[in-house]
């Protein structure tokens, strides 16, 4: 079997798992609520920088995602499942770089008052960086998927809008290549 067979049934069954799961969520109909997330986050290694000191990193860019969540215990647990998109771009006069990716993310979490603790996983499908630079040929790395560790903390005070920081530990590989693309963002989220 082919190494993009094998690459492709992998996603398959990723997929396969993150329906399962999300239809999970969804048969409880009156406790799932839907959510819309926005964030930025920084970190993990510099993939190229400018004379101005701007630069592109790893586990960087602005992150747009939908999901749903749902409470699973007596005393304000939930699940929450979301699929995004998480993108960086540097465009100077001499060129233009950027970084992307779909994540689907599972946080776990519980309430203490105002106070939200989670901890969870993220998985990075297709994270691919590319550059076009004047005077050189274009460039373009294809990350393999990752998956990594998050751990949360958010602030409830509006009745389901929030307000997070996290800290995702992830690295991106591609043919031996190994970067830290560990990040840590802050997050603002609605309920619906």
């Amino acid at each position: 079997m082919s190494e993009r067979h094998d690459g492709v049934a992998g996603k398959f069954k990723l997929a396969k798992f993150v329906v399962t799961a999300i239809l999970l969520t969804l048969a409880s109909a009156a406790r799932a609520e839907l959510y819309m997330e926005f964030g930025f986050q920084n970190g993990g290694d510099t993939l190229i920088s400018t004379n101005s000191g701007e630069g592109l990193y790893t586990g960087g860019g602005f992150k747009f995602a939908i999901g749903v969540q749902n409470k699973v215990g007596k005393n304000g647990e939930t699940l929450s499942l979301s699929l995004g998109y998480l993108s960086e771009e540097i465009d100077t006069s001499n060129g233009t770089a950027e970084i992307s990716t779909l994540n689907l993310d599972a946080i776990y979490s519980y309430r203490i008052f105002n106070h939200r603790f989670g901890f969870g996983a993220s998985y990075h499908i297709d994270p691919t960086y590319s550059n076009n630079i004047v005077g050189l040929p274009p460039f373009k790395i294809e990350f393999d998927d990752a998956l990594g560790l998050i751990l949360q903390y958010s602030y409830v005070r509006i009745s389901r809008f929030q307000i997070s920081t996290r800290y995702t530990l992830m690295d991106y590989e591609a043919s031996g290549l190994s970067l830290d693309a560990s990040s840590f963002g802050i997050f603002l989220s609605n309920g619906f």
